[in-house]
Formats: C-alpha cells, sequence, structure tokens
C-alpha cells in the first residue's frame, strides 16, 4: 500500500523526492481497508459541524468569552481556521458523538490523494484541493489584506522535517507553489529570518503562543502583521476541550440564544464533560468507568486515560492538572480479512471544514486504546458511502 501510496504523490507532485517519500511515509500511514458507511452519516455530520460553527459566530457566543479573550491577551484577527477538523466516533445506531475540534488537523491534503488512489467517490463532491486556495484566499481577505501576485507563504511547526507527517508539509509546499505561491517550511522560531510571509499556516500545537519562543509570532499575529491560521482565538473558541465542558452546562445554550433545534443536536451529538478538580473528584473517580480523562490543552492522545483501567494513583495526579472528565463513547470496530486472518479495527472519523462547510471525511483505523499510526493494516483511509 505505502508504494501505490507513493506512486500516487509522485503523479499529482513530481517534484516529490521518491527517496525521501521512501524515508518519511511510515508503513501504517495508509491503511488498506475502507470502511462502508451509510450516506446519512455525511448529512449528519454537516449539520453537527453546521450548528457548533454557527454557534461560534454569534455575537452572544463571543460576547460570553470577552473576559477570557481578554486574560490570553487575545483579540479577534478577523481570520478563521483552514483545514480544522471535527472529529467523531460512530455509535452503535450510525449517529455521530464529537471527539474533539480540532484546529491543528493534520491529512486533508494527504486524505484527497488517497480517496484518488483507492478510485472512491468524494463525501463532498465538488471539492477540490483549489477549494483549500480559496480558504486562504478568504484568509487574507478577512485581514484586508491583498493576495494578488506571488504570495509568500510559510508551513511552520516546531522541528517540521522531524514531523511524523512532515510528508504533508511537502506536499503543500508543492501545492502552494503550483499557484505561483513562494512557498517554505519554517520552524516557527525562524518564521522572520530573512522572510516575510504574508500568510502562515500554522501545524505549531502551542495553542496560545505562550512559550517563550513564540513570542515573536504572537506578536506579529496580535498586530496583523501575518495571517495565521490556524491561530489562538479561533482554538480558544472551538477548539479548547474546556468548550465542551461549557456547552454542556446548565442554561449555557439557552443563554445564548441557541434555537432548540440546533441546541438539540448539540447536546446529543457533544459527550457530557466535566472539569476534573478536588470538589467533585471523589464523585468522578467512583462513576470513572463511564468516562475518559484527558487534558483540555494537548494534542493527539498524550497523557488521555480510559477510566476503566486507570489506577488510584495515576487518576489522583490529574486533580487540579487541567483536566476533563468526557464520557467515554466506545470506539466502533469493523472486521477486515487480512494475510494473517479476519482482525477488528476500531475507527474513528476525521471531518475536515472550513467556516462550517464540510469538505473531506477520511477514517483512521487502528487496534488498542488509542489511534497511533502503529497499527499493521491501520492507518488513515477513504470511506465508502453506500
Amino acid at each position: 500500500m505505502k508504494e501505490r501510496y507513493i506512486e500516487q504523490l509522485m503523479k499529482s507532485y513530481p517534484a516529490l523526492s521518491r527517496e525521501v517519500l521512501q524515508d518519511i511515509i511510515s508503513e501504517n500511514l495508509i491503511s488498506p481497508f475502507i470502511p462502508d458507511l451509510p450516506q446519512e452519516i455525511i448529512t449528519e455530520a454537516q449539520a453537527i459541524i453546521t450548528a457548533l460553527y454557527e454557534m461560534r459566530e454569534m455575537p452572544t457566543y463571543r460576547a460570553h468569552y470577552e473576559g477570557l479573550i481578554a486574560g490570553h491577551g487575545l483579540k479577534d484577527p478577523g481570520n478563521k481556521s483552514i483545514m480544522m477538523s471535527y472529529d467523531f466516533h460512530v455509535t452503535h445506531d450510525n449517529h455521530l458523538k464529537l471527539l474533539e475540534v480540532n484546529t491543528n488537523a493534520s491529512f486533508l491534503a494527504l486524505g484527497y490523494e488517497l480517496y484518488k488512489l483507492q478510485k472512491q467517490s468524494l463525501p463532498v463532491a465538488d471539492f477540490t484541493l483549489d477549494d483549500v486556495r480559496k480558504c486562504i484566499q478568504e484568509e487574507l481577505r478577512l485581514q484586508n489584506k491583498n493576495f494578488e501576485g506571488p504570495l509568500k507563504v510559510a508551513i511552520t511547526d516546531d522541528h517540521p522535517s522531524e514531523q511524523r507527517l512532515y510528508i504533508e508539509f511537502l506536499v503543500y509546499q508543492e501545492l502552494f507553489k503550483s499557484w505561483g505561491w513562494d512557498s517554505r517550511i519554517l520552524d516557527f522560531r525562524q518564521l522572520f529570518e530573512g522572510f516575510n510571509p504574508a500568510f502562515i499556516y500554522n501545524r505549531h500545537t502551542d495553542f496560545f503562543l505562550t512559550e517563550p519562543d513564540s513570542a515573536l509570532l504572537r506578536l506579529k499575529y496580535l498586530n496583523r502583521d501575518v495571517c495565521l491560521s490556524p491561530n489562538p482565538y479561533e482554538y480558544l473558541l472551538l477548539a479548547d476541550k474546556q468548550r465542551m465542558v461549557d456547552w454542556h452546562a446548565t442554561g449555557f445554550l439557552d443563554a445564548l440564544g441557541v434555537e432548540p433545534s440546533r441546541k438539540e443536536l448539540i447536546l446529543q451529538s457533544v459527550p457530557q464533560s466535566a472539569d476534573l478538580n478536588p470538589s467533585n473528584a471523589e464523585l468522578l473517580w467512583a462513576e470513572r468507568k463511564k468516562y475518559f480523562f484527558k487534558p483540555k490543552n494537548a494534542f493527539g492522545s498524550k497523557y488521555s486515560y480510559r477510566g476503566a483501567s486507570m489506577s488510584r494513583k495515576a487518576f489522583d495526579g490529574m486533580i487540579d492538572q487541567n483536566m476533563i472528565a468526557q464520557e467515554f463513547v466506545p470506539a466502533p470496530e469493523l472486521t477486515f480479512q487480512t494475510p494473517e486472518g479476519p482482525q477488528n479495527f476500531k475507527y474513528d472519523l476525521r471531518c475536515f471544514a472550513y467556516q462550517g462547510r464540510l469538505q473531506l471525511i477520511v477514517a483512521r483505523l487502528y487496534q488498542g486504546q488509542v489511534t497511533n499510526l502503529r497499527t499493521p493494516y491501520g492507518g488513515f483511509s477513504p470511506i465508502k458511502f453506500v
């Protein structure tokens, strides 16, 4: 499967080096299997994404967080977040439960190439990677920036060439160059060394730009010297896991003025979540089997624990550590025939969107407790919607 995928990438981006692709694409990045899911999943994903994004756009919603925004030293930069995702589990009755909103999501471009390789129909028929160009131009327009001519674009992360999905940065660089843009992959510490990007595609996970090394980027972001996407403001409004606690708080959606049908959809699709603190620790410990515990501001599966398998010592160490207890939603499972025989694989769905519009859906197949891209025959996969 790896070799076929390399061929696909080489066909779309001839400037990529086959030798480099061989080195940086892991054996378990791409799954050979294709889940079959009902077409209604697409409709429901779009409805949930629309409901959450339209809530984010409500003046009452943004006003509610004015103090928190100010406390983080932030302000509305005008632009939003490109290539973000809403990640879901599918329930036993084929409905969706939100795992998290992810402003720094990976695999949109790589997922698009995967659909082409596997000759599967796209979930959103009219989506193309040219939509990414239009999204970036819209981000610049929202900041009243000129995007005519050879746009200077940076793709940034912490030591990007060492990231597991460095291949995606190379693909975006080639995609941006194909549009006539000056595109460079840069460590976030070196963004402004002899280069003055107008737009920065940000994959660095210092979400609020509070680390000392982020100071210059933070300053230029706050001054709107650059258009940073995704950015801390969007992360605070949608992706900070504290928001999932807020959305379920008694009276929260009513106070905002969220219409009843949208309120019902949000409450149904967002798992119950609670802060883990000394006041509720004993109750949450007693009911721990019902929960999955995760940090509010980490990424991936870092420091996340299934309550049913957690020791008391580990639990006590989490109290007052900015953790949430989230209703445990078991991962769905599918059986596929491997060379070693039939095997069960868990999966989740990554639904990419921009400003509330669904763009692409990919699955992540895995075995074990969390997605880790280390499962033989696991990895990212397109989906056949039937």
